[in-house]
C-alpha cells in the first residue's frame, strides 16, 4: 500500500500491528501495540499493517468508517472480534489466533503493488480489491435513503451514493472491475431520483384512484350492464332496466370481463393504469418513465490486477513499438484508412489476438506465478509488433493490430512469430484465438465498433 510521502519499500520495512479497544487479553502476540481510539493512531502517524478492533457494535461501525476514510489506514488489514452492521463491508473478517496466514497473504500482495493512488478513488478501489482478494464490493441496503442502496467503502472515500452506481459502471467498461452477481433491480423517480415510490391504481378514463372491484351482469335483451346486486330479485334475477327475467347464463345474460369500477366516472374496465407516485416530490410517474438501476457487487478484473501491479494504465498488452492507442483513436484510424483504401485500391488487414481463459489460467497457476508467466509471454508479443503497425487493446476483442498495405492471406508469413507464439501459449494452458479481417469494406456503416464486432464474429480463427 502506497501512502503519500512513503515508498512501498519504506512501509514494508516497518511492521505495525495494532489492537484497538478494551479487551486486550485475547491477543497473546507481543508484536501488538494497544490503543484506545483511532485518533491516537493518527496522532502518531502510524501506517498499520493490521488492526484488530475490540469494540461494541455501534462504536465499531463508527471506527471502521473513520479508519477507512483516513489515508493511513484506508487499505490496511482490519479484523474484528464480533460482527456489526458495517463490518462485512469495511472489515476483512473475524479475528482468530491463527490470523497469521491471512496477514502474510496481505503482506505478500502489498509487495506487488506498484500503483500510486493518492486521491484517485478508482485506483484506491483497485488497490483495495487487490490487497484483499476475499473481499467483494457489495451494496448495503439502506431503506431510509433515497438511493435505497449504497457502498459503504466508497462512502468512506467521499463518493456519494448517487454517483457511485454510474462510477462503478464506468470502471467496469474500462475492464478494471467485473460484476460478480446481480443483487437487486430498483426503480427511481424520473424527476428527483428517489427510490421511495408508492404504486397506485388509477382509472384509465379519469385517472381517479377511487376504484373498486365490482361483480357485474350484462342483460342480452336490452344490453344493460350493472352491479350484480341490482339484478337480484326475490324470485331470481331480472334486469332493472327492461325487467326481463334472467334465467340462463349465456342465453339471457353473462358476466362482463370488466370487473373494476371507478366511483368517480362510473366506468367499468378490465385493468387499471398503474402509476408510481414519488413520496418525496409527489410526481406521478408512468412505469415506463421510471429510471431502472441494476445493483451489482464487484470484484477485480484481470486488467485491473495488471494495472495495480504495473503501476500505470496500459491495458493488458503494454506495447512499446508504435505505442498502444485508445479505442477511439483506433476506430478513427481504421475508418479513415478504409475510406482511403476504397478510393485508392489499397489492401489493409486488422488482426485480433485474444487470450480467452486468462482468469482460469491465473486461478490455476496462482496470481503471482501466473502474472510472472504472462509477463514473459507478453514480452514475446511486443517483439512481433512492427513500428508501422497501429495497436490498441479492447476488452471485447483483445489486442487489435492494424496492418497497413498487408493482405489477409499474407499474415501468416509476415506474422509467423504470432502463430509460433500461439503454439507456445496453447502449450502453457492459455487458450488463444487469432482472427483477421480485410479492408477495404464498402458495407461499413456508421458504428465502427459494431462493424468490428460483426466482422470478427464471422471471421474464421487462424
Amino acid at each position: 500500500m502506497l501512502v503519500k510521502g512513503k515508498s512501498n519499500e519504506e512501509e514494508l520495512a516497518q511492521e505495525v500491528l495494532l489492537w484497538l479497544g478494551q479487551d486486550q487479553s485475547k491477543s497473546p502476540d507481543p508484536r501488538f501495540k494497544y490503543f484506545h481510539s483511532a485518533s491516537d493512531i493518527f496522532s502518531e502517524q502510524l501506517t498499520p499493517d493490521l488492526i484488530v478492533l475490540s469494540l461494541q457494535a455501534e462504536a465499531q461501525d463508527e471506527v471502521l468508517m473513520t479508519l477507512r476514510h483516513h489515508e493511513l489506514t484506508s487499505h490496511c488489514l482490519i479484523l474484528v472480534l464480533q460482527e456489526s452492521v458495517l463490518s462485512p463491508y469495511l472489515a476483512n473478517g473475524i479475528w482468530s489466533e491463527d490470523y497469521d496466514q491471512q496477514y502474510q497473504t496481505y503482506k505478500s500482495r502489498r509487495q506487488q503493488v506498484k500503483l500510486r493512488y493518492f486521491d484517485d478513488n478508482a485506483y484506491k478501489l483497485l488497490v483495495y480489491l487487490w490487497l484483499h482478494p476475499e473481499f467483494t464490493l457489495t451494496p448495503h441496503s439502506v431503506p431510509s435513503t433515497r438511493t435505497l442502496f449504497n457502498y459503504p467503502l466508497l462512502e468512506c472515500w467521499g463518493l456519494a451514493p448517487e454517483e457511485s452506481f454510474s462510477w462503478l459502471i464506468s470502471l467496469q467498461r474500462k475492464g478494471w472491475i467485473e460484476s460478480s452477481s446481480l443483487i437487486n433491480r430498483v426503480r427511481f423517480c424520473d424527476t428527483c431520483q428517489s427510490g421511495h415510490l408508492n404504486y397506485i391504481d388509477t382509472c384509465p378514463r379519469c385517472q381517479s384512484i377511487e376504484i373498486e372491484m365490482q361483480a357485474s351482469l350484462h342483460c342480452f335483451n336490452c344490453g344493460h350492464i350493472g352491479k350484480q346486486d341490482s339484478f337480484k330479485k326475490q324470485l331470481g334475477l331480472s334486469c332493472p332496466n327492461c325487467l326481463q327475467g334472467l334465467r340462463h347464463i349465456g342465453v339471457d345474460y353473462d358476466r362482463p370481463i370488466e370487473n373494476q369500477h371507478c366511483t368517480s366516472c362510473d366506468s367499468l374496465f378490465i385493468e387499471a393504469n398503474v402509476e408510481a407516485e414519488c413520496l418525496h416530490c409527489k410526481t406521478h410517474n408512468k412505469l415506463t418513465d421510471l429510471q431502472v438501476r441494476n445493483i451489482y457487487d464487484y470484484g477485480l478484473e484481470t486488467a485491473g490486477r495488471r494495472l495495480v501491479r504495473q503501476g500505470k494504465d496500459q491495458g493488458l498488452f503494454a506495447l512499446v513499438p508504435g505505442d498502444a492507442m485508445t479505442n477511439t483513436q483506433f476506430d478513427w484510424l481504421i475508418n479513415w484508412q478504409n475510406q482511403l483504401a476504397i478510393r485508392h485500391g489499397h489492401d489493409h488487414t486488422i488482426v485480433s489476438l485474444q487470450m480467452l481463459n486468462l482468469n482460469e489460467f491465473l486461478t490455476q497457476e496462482g496470481e503471482a506465478k501466473g502474472f510472472a508467466h504472462l509477463d514473459a509471454l507478453l514480452e514475446r508479443i511486443r517483439s512481433t509488433i512492427r513500428t508501422t503497425d497501429a495497436c490498441s487493446y479492447s476488452t471485447e476483442h483483445g489486442l487489435l493490430l492494424f496492418l497497413p498495405f498487408t493482405k489477409a492471406d499474407h499474415i501468416k508469413v509476415i506474422y509467423s512469430k504470432i502463430f509460433e507464439l500461439k503454439s507456445r501459449l496453447t502449450a502453457s494452458n492459455i487458450e488463444v484465438r487469432v482472427r483477421a479481417i480485410a479492408l477495404p469494406d464498402k458495407n461499413w456503416g456508421d458504428d465502427v465498433q459494431a462493424w468490428l464486432t460483426d466482422k470478427l464474429a464471422s471471421a474464421e480463427p487462424l
